[in-house]
């Protein structure tokens, strides 16, 4: 028996979206990666290669997140991470931050929109919605949240 990931992996590299699928596994996992008050002042905007742009939502914050930059790196190498920047812009909130551990997060409107577009270029009708199914399932997952929060910052 093979992972899913394993699978999908050529699958996402194919279609050109495997940046995007792992910028939104950060979003997704982002408040189990780190505590309060680091999550509420800084959320990730755009992944490019292996280092991924932090929005931060003022300039003390920015400076006071430069202290914390190699363990912030750290805790994302999981992702595929290396290298993070900073930059100050609008932060965004993960609605499901306060649903139990345990608990399948809903998609976010953002999501919801990814995964439907997800399979255009596929043109085999049961692969397509085998992707779109894992896809799915990955970005709601709640194994990956209950792991994810024991590596807390």
């Amino acid at each position: 028996m093979e992972r899913a990931d394993s699978l999908l992996a050529p699958v996402l590299d194919r279609l050109g979206i495997t940046e995007e699928v792992r910028l939104h596994r950060i979003k997704r996992d982002w408040h189990t990666l780190f505590d309060k008050p680091l999550s509420e002042h800084m959320s990730p905007s755009k992944l490019s290669g292996k280092e991924l742009l932090l929005n931060v939502d003022s300039p003390i914050w920015s400076q006071q997140l430069t202290f914390y930059k190699r363990d912030i790196t750290k805790k994302l190498r999981g992702y595929g991470v290396s290298g993070v920047r900073f930059r100050i812009g609008r932060i965004t909130r993960n609605k499901c931050d306060e649903n139990e551990i345990g608990v399948p997060c809903p998609l976010s409107p953002e999501d919801e929109k990814f995964v439907a577009a997800l399979g255009s270029d596929i043109e085999d009708e049961p692969l397509r919605e085998a992707v779109k199914k894992a896809v799915e399932k990955h970005l709601s997952s709640a194994a990956r949240r209950t792991r994810n929060a024991a590596h807390k910052l």
